[in-house]
């Protein structure tokens, strides 16, 4: 029979394991959360649950080291495509985009609703996507759109408004932790008073003297029309590509919705030949004469549009009144060029000055004929190697989702611009 120190002695050393076992799982459990505290601090925007999560995933997955800046923007509308988005290939992710009105406010409210951008903007989904693109080796930025000319108008008339933007935009950088502001100021047509160009001009500086007091690091891009060299209207780009650490060019809708004749939403060639109304190569040679060639990001369509117009075989045909009975123009995306049933089983010809595909067809509901000018892997290869044989800085992408399901464009962008060195 066993003695009492025996019994003792036989359970002891449980004890004793069981001791060391609850100071190994409480160091352990430190570690965790002194780990996870680590990882909010410096990706505040998500839990850090997910973003220890997307570390993990970027660690089997690590960022391409790439020749070129890959700029990628993402409208609120196409949210639900970020499953398509190759983040290991894209050096800047730009959210498109918070309205500003002509206070300077931004647009949260439009009649009795949130605004979609806002709505986008304050969500989950947005505040785990800075966490995710910075940890996948990218940076992230905030598109600020003023696309009313009325609009712009009051709010270069106001000084008061200016600083209070500027104050907001500051104030977005630092408690979502972003990389950059956006700035797209589109003013469409010829300016009433010509003051206007160097009142925006004097903003964007008012603009860039801020950040660079107060947030340095901050990167600073603008959104510039293809034709802003030969028809400046609001944008001097002489003066403004100093104030701005990338120039990003609208290099597309040469043709657009609005247009009366069917033409390529951005033809290489065939302005110095009469045939298009602009073109993407003189567009950059004018660009070349007024902004360094590394501050210089081509803007590339991964859209194209279907017109109805009069005659279908012949390019450039005018385009139809567009009603229920016409139809009207349509945006299609990369993606969708790729299924349109129409388009499978419709008449393509190469543009040589163009460099896209022209395509035209008969509707077989309404029998009208539609013209395409296509925007395929042919046509924009051939602007990615625009972009890198110029030495431009690089591209941006509009828009980020246009292309899924497909990955053609991104392993494409994979090879032509992956650093070899």
């Amino acid at each position: 029979m066993n003695t009492e120190t025996e019994i003792y002695d036989a359970i002891r050393p449980k004890k004793v394991i069981t001791k060391k076992l609850l100071i190994i799982l409480s160091v352990i459990f430190f570690l965790i959360a002194l780990l996870l505290i680590m990882i909010k601090i410096k990706y505040p925007t998500a839990s850090p649950f997910s973003s220890a999560y997307y570390i993990a995933v970027n660690i089997f997955s690590p960022h391409k080291k790439m020749d070129k800046q890959v700029v990628g923007f993402l409208p609120y509308w196409r949210m639900d495509d970020i499953k398509y988005i190759r983040f290991d290939l894209l050096s800047e992710l730009i959210f498109f985009s918070l309205t500003i009105d002509e206070n300077g406010d931004i647009v949260k409210v439009v009649g009795n609703e949130t605004d979609p951008g806002w709505r986008w903007w304050a969500s989950k989904t947005v505040k785990n996507l800075v966490a995710k693109t910075q940890i996948s080796g990218g940076k992230i930025s905030l598109t600020a759109a003023m696309l009313k000319n009325s609009t712009l108008e009051s709010f270069l008339d106001n000084q008061k408004a200016q600083t209070n933007l500027i104050a907001q935009l500051l104030e977005l950088v630092k408690t979502n932790h972003l990389d950059g502001i956006n700035l797209d100021f589109e003013y469409d047509g010829e300016l009433p008073d010509e003051s206007y160009r160097e009142k925006f001009t004097n903003f964007a500086a008012l603009f860039s003297q801020n950040f660079e007091d107060s947030s340095p690091e901050t990167e600073l891009s603008i959104d510039l029309y293809a034709t802003s060299v030969t028809k400046p209207r609001l944008l001097d780009v002489a003066k403004l590509a100093p104030l701005f650490d990338k120039v990003i060019v609208m290099s597309y809708d040469y043709y657009a919705s609005s247009s009366k004749v069917s033409g390529p939403i951005a033809p290489m060639g065939g302005y110095a030949e009469g045939k298009y109304y602009y073109d993407v190569t003189t567009t950059y040679n004018d660009y070349l004469q007024v902004v360094p060639k590394d501050k210089i990001i081509m803007g590339i369509p991964y859209y194209t549009y279907d017109y109805p117009v009069e005659v279908g075989d012949v390019p450039m045909s005018a385009v139809l009144p567009q009603d229920d009975t016409n139809g009207y123009t349509s945006i299609l995306s990369y993606g969708r060029m790729r299924e349109d049933a129409n388009l499978k089983n419709a008449f393509c010809s190469w543009d040589n000055l163009a460099q896209e595909n022209f395509c035209y067809y008969q509707d077989p509901l309404t029998g009208k004929f539609h013209q395409v000018w296509i925007e395929d892997n042919k046509s924009i290869k051939i602007k990615f190697d625009y972009a890198k044989n110029k030495g431009l800085g690089g591209i941006a992408i509009w828009a980020l989702g246009y292309d899924k399901p497909y990955n053609d464009l991104w392993n494409m962008i994979y090879q032509i611009f992956e650093k070899k060195y």
